[in-house]
């Protein structure tokens, strides 16, 4: 466990395979809410191959009954004799199964700090119904907080609960920034990067919601940024190592025509469907010889069919 992070580290809240940082723990631990306790993945076939995860059970629609929290600066210090700092992330994730979709809410406080006392909400969809799903929930606009916070809680569900329901929780994250040769992508100057380009930390894209107050939605989209940095002539990308929620290439590949991507599965390419989805009309891919493609598996050239048809050499390992 982590008490330190850097900008870039992806950093372990808490990660499932540890029973001691539950309830039963003599620093604190999870708090009692909803009878937590680790158990079996029930599903491992999935996104989550994890043994171990957090269960609990929805039996209500009062605050407690669907509550969860870890105070982690409880354990932390008492364990390392540290703080949290998040070094200015503000990006978690919280892989979790449940059988209702309903948004999450992960609620980051400092109850413990005096003058610096918060507490700061966002909400994220959750839609898998009984699957598991790593849901991402973005604090850049919950300008409340600080660098230090003591306790992550999550209520599983917004809306009604019916009936009793079990809840899992899983690998509970502090979401890297995406940089740049040690310099955060959002301070980098746009269309600077150029040549060999190497990325570390995560990309993702996607939406949620601040719920301090009057909810209001959150879109955040590191692609995008990604492309306003990097100069028209960028010839390779470098994401190997980098964590992602899923992958949007195409206005990275429309700016930089000759761009060559290279990913954790060691494959050159220019688009790649990470999530196996059918690709649309402007991006189905065939070979050199007229041939349908669903996947760039292969050394060749592949020809992406679009408005304006064009080839593409890939290498692979």
């Amino acid at each position: 466990m982590m008490a330190a992070m850097t900008a870039s580290a992806q950093t372990v809240l808490w990660d499932g395979e540890d029973e001691a940082i539950t309830s039963r723990n003599e620093f604190g631990g999870w708090w009692d809410r909803g009878n937590p306790s680790v158990v079996d993945n029930p599903e491992k076939d999935g996104i989550n191959p994890s043994a171990k995860c957090l269960k609990f059970t929805m039996t209500g629609n009062d605050f407690g009954q669907k509550h969860l929290a870890l105070p982690f600066r409880d354990w932390m210090n008492a364990e390392s004799g540290n703080q949290l700092n998040l070094n200015g992330n503000r990006r978690f994730s919280v892989m979790i199964k449940k059988a209702q979709n309903e948004n999450l809410l992960v609620e980051l406080s400092d109850p413990t700090n005096g003058a610096d006392n918060y507490w700061q909400k966002t909400a994220a969809w959750y839609g898998s119904e009984g699957r598991w799903q790593k849901v991402v929930l973005d604090f850049s606009t919950n300008d409340g907080m600080n660098d230090y916070p003591g306790v992550f809680a999550i209520t599983a569900q917004t809306g009604d609960v019916n009936e009793p329901q079990d809840v899992y929780v899983d690998n509970i994250m502090v979401e890297p920034q995406p940089m740049v040769g040690g310099q955060l992508l959002k301070d980098v100057a746009d269309n600077s990067l150029t040549g060999s380009v190497v990325v570390t930390g995560s990309l993702m894209r996607g939406d949620c919601q601040n719920a301090n107050g009057d909810w209001f939605r959150v879109d955040y989209d590191d692609f995008a940024l990604l492309k306003d940095k990097l100069a028209s002539d960028v010839t390779t990308l470098d994401v190997r190592g980098v964590t992602l929620k899923d992958a949007y290439w195409d206005q990275i590949q429309e700016k930089c025509p000759a761009i060559t991507i290279f990913t954790d599965g060691g494959t050159l390419t220019a688009i790649q469907d990470v999530q196996g989805a059918e690709p649309t009309a402007a991006h189905r891919m065939y070979s050199i010889s007229g041939q349908r493609r669903t996947d760039m598996k292969s050394s060749g050239i592949y020809i992406i069919q679009g408005k304006n048809a064009r080839k593409m050499f890939v290498r692979t390992r």
